[in-house]
């Protein structure tokens, strides 16, 4: 019996021995490799935000500017870390002078070229075509219904964490992923925008402030 139950446990150990590859002449047992899975984001995002908008009449020496405020939607496609288009529309609805005010729509799809500022931030321009209207409780003053040529300025901001995408869900597909606001996840966006660029019309403007989504 004490035979029997050491060569099992002799045959045992040589047994382990070779399947660990420990043996001489004998290659490792291969262990499978699992591929990291390429994480490849949607180039859409959405963004909505809040914003103060100005409005600036001037005529025959005499000047109204007037201030509302309001809300604004976007949404845009970016091609890669340079060029984009984006659709955005806002609507004042509270004016600080209940007696005046003129109260701006504006629907406008721009072209968006940006340029990132290492890898959480980056900033943009707008260049495109929109329709802009006003409305007035005023009598003395025009009301614009108007297309033509818009354009602004912006600043955007990353709030995802690239550390826990990268080693959560693996590599990105993209090039330019790991730079400016392109990660999916959260943002933050502030921009100037000239709702309407053409003569003979007052000047309107609007400072947004906001947040972003990328998909």
């Amino acid at each position: 019996m004490y035979k029997i139950l050491l060569r099992t446990g002799l045959a045992m150990t040589l047994f382990s021995f070779l399947n660990a590859g420990g043996g001489k002449g004998l290659s490792p047992v291969l262990v499978p490799v699992v591929p990291i899975e390429t994480v490849d984001p949607s180039p859409w995002y959405i963004g909505a935000g809040l914003l103060i908008g100005r409005y600036n009449y001037c005529e025959g020496g005499c000047e109204y500017e007037d201030v509302t405020y309001g809300l604004m939607v976007r949404g845009g496609y970016e091609w890669n870390q340079y060029i984009g288009v984006e659709a955005r529309a806002l609507s004042t609805f509270w004016d600080a002078d209940p007696l005046g005010g003129e109260k701006l729509q504006h629907v406008g799809i721009f072209a968006k070229p940006s340029y990132p500022l290492g890898e959480d931030a980056n900033v943009y321009g707008l260049l495109g075509y929109g329709w802009t209207k006003t409305s007035t409780n005023s009598p003395y003053l025009p009301e614009i219904d108007e297309k033509g040529f818009s354009w602004g300025i912006g600043f955007e901001y990353d709030l995802s964490d690239k550390d826990d995408d990268y080693i959560e869900n693996g590599n990105y597909d993209r090039e330019f992923d790991g730079q400016a606001d392109h990660e999916k996840g959260w943002g933050l966006f502030i921009d100037y925008q000239r709702l309407l660029v053409k003569s003979g019309i007052p000047d309107m403007d609007v400072l947004s402030v906001g947040v972003t989504y990328d998909f």
